[in-house]
């Protein structure tokens, strides 16, 4: 019994110690992510993006890195893009850069890991898509072909909107109305989309600290090290459903746990890309073998990145270790990494008790 109520308290205090090192920059993320949304609106993307060649797919890569979408909220946008006469390059750039990257999601890595990995994961999000947009305008060049299926809804993939339902912002409003309307949004819908993956994403790497430590010495060796840390880091990627912000402090517990930066990355890229569910709805908008094309492109050119990464830490010698730590110091600003640490964490349970409360009601 006592054995068991020291490790509630371990795995306790390595949630908070994670919450207080992340949370003053998600939050700030969040904000950012709200004013993208404004400046971003869906028909602006459907018209930059029309056309075809490497052009459009470049364009869709490089515009879904920091959106804040996730691999289940993409979908309908994606869908909605593929009917507007997207080309299936385009929408296989724009499904896989959007739920792998994100401002929130980059503002968080770069407190809880490096700023190298910070760089690096936008990057590697970029070139993932951008690949696999290539060869599937090469093998499938479609441009005009309209899906005729039916439009692909949240909950085809997960029980919450994760940030899918948008709204059209009135021409007529102001800019400093539009500025309000976005950090609304980010606080109110955003923040609430991503609680229950915060919740679930913080548990589960307060749990791996808890048990591993910080010397994993719960963690097979085989695991950890050399490439068995890049096969570990994809198949359990693979079929996990996590977004883009709570991949992120998990990420950074297997890290510490012994993962290589570069394994680090490459669960970084799967986790949010690839899901079981959001997979069966991608098979719907793009068919056949384009599936087995995306899935295989994400983790050939991840795992690419992350063995180039590895080399480039080992080169330069450079020890990622407590960095995440090192940036939140509780020195003259401590107070305001405890302060929203405290706003993070009540409105995360706030929002999931709420979710889980519509959830029992509804039923």
């Amino acid at each position: 019994m006592d054995s068991f109520f020291q490790f509630a308290i371990n795995w306790s205090a390595a949630i908070w110690d994670m919450i207080l090192d992340s949370a003053l920059l998600l939050l700030i993320g969040l904000g950012l992510a709200g004013l993208l949304r404004v400046v971003l609106s869906e028909n602006k993307i459907n018209r930059f993006l029309k056309g075809s060649g490497p052009g459009p797919v470049f364009k869709a890569a490089l515009i879904g890195v920091p959106l804040p979408l996730c691999s289940c909220s993409v979908l309908p946008v994606a869908h909605q893009m593929r009917r507007s006469g997207i080309s299936r390059g385009g929408t296989v750039a724009f499904l896989i850069s959007t739920p792998e990257s994100g401002v929130d999601s980059i503002a968080l890595t770069y407190s809880l890991l490096d700023p190298v990995m910070t760089v690096a994961r936008p990057v590697t999000a970029f070139l993932t898509a951008f690949t696999a947009g290539l060869v599937e305008n090469r093998i499938d060049p479609g441009v005009d072909d309209n899906v005729s299926l039916q439009a692909p809804t949240v909950s085809d993939c997960c029980s919450t909107s994760c940030g899918c339902e948008t709204t059209s912002t009135e021409q007529s409003a102001s800019l400093l109305q539009r500025m309000w309307s976005g950090l609304k949004y980010a606080y109110t819908d955003l923040l609430n989309d991503l609680a229950v993956y915060l919740v679930i994403g913080y548990l589960l790497a307060g749990l791996i600290s808890a048990v591993w430590g910080p010397e994993a010495g719960g963690l097979p060796e085989v695991l950890r090290t050399g490439w068995g840390s890049y096969i570990g880091a994809i198949v359990v990627g693979l079929p996990l459903y996590i977004c883009a912000v709570s991949s992120t402090p998990l990420a950074a517990a297997l890290f510490m746990a012994g993962f290589s930066p570069g394994a680090t990355l490459l669960f970084l890229m799967v986790g949010p890309a690839t899901n079981i569910a959001s997979l069966v709805v991608v098979g719907k908008i793009l068919k056949g073998w384009a599936v087995v094309r995306y899935l295989l492109a994400i983790v050939l050119v991840s795992l690419a990145v992350a063995v180039i990464l590895d080399f480039i830490y080992l080169l330069f010698r450079l020890d990622p270790t407590n960095y995440g730590s090192a940036v939140a110091d509780t020195g003259s600003f401590g107070w305001v990494h405890s302060i929203s640490a405290v706003l993070l964490t009540f409105a995360i349970i706030w929002y999931s008790l709420n979710a889980v409360m519509r959830r029992l009601f509804s039923s």
